[in-house]
């Protein structure tokens, strides 16, 4: 019985039908293999994907609250320029007002004169 075994193995076609089903073993797993590694990469690309949308989600946010906090500052700068404004010509206001008041007070004071001179007054 050994003997037929024996015959077997010192055919050609035994050794092209071996070689034959090593390869297609093979291809198997290195196909198999390809799968595996594409679903790796599929579901590393998915978490990654999701990580860039979660990351731009913040991004937005941020830039919105950034926004926010320029129009406030805009808005509180716009108030503080006004309320400058406002102290200066309340400054210039009470400048006059104390300027007219001492012209008027003043001993030289006549009232009101006209700009024509008195000399010509005459003339009229």
């Amino acid at each position: 019985m050994l003997r037929p075994a024996v015959k077997n193995y010192g055919q050609p076609g035994f050794w092209i039908l071996l070689s034959t089903l090593i390869v297609l073993v093979l291809v198997i797993a290195a196909v198999m293999y390809q799968r595996i590694v594409i679903k790796r990469f599929q579901t590393a690309s998915k978490a990654t994907q999701e990580n860039f949308e979660t990351l731009a989600t913040d991004l937005r946010k941020r830039a919105l609250e950034v926004k926010k906090q320029d129009e406030g500052l805009r808005k509180r700068e716009l108030e503080v320029k006004e309320r400058k404004q406002q102290q200066v010509l309340k400054r210039s206001q009470r400048a006059l007002k104390g300027s007219v008041s001492y012209t008027m007070l003043r001993p030289d004071f006549k009232g009101m004169t006209s700009v024509v001179p008195d000399s010509s007054k005459a003339d009229l």
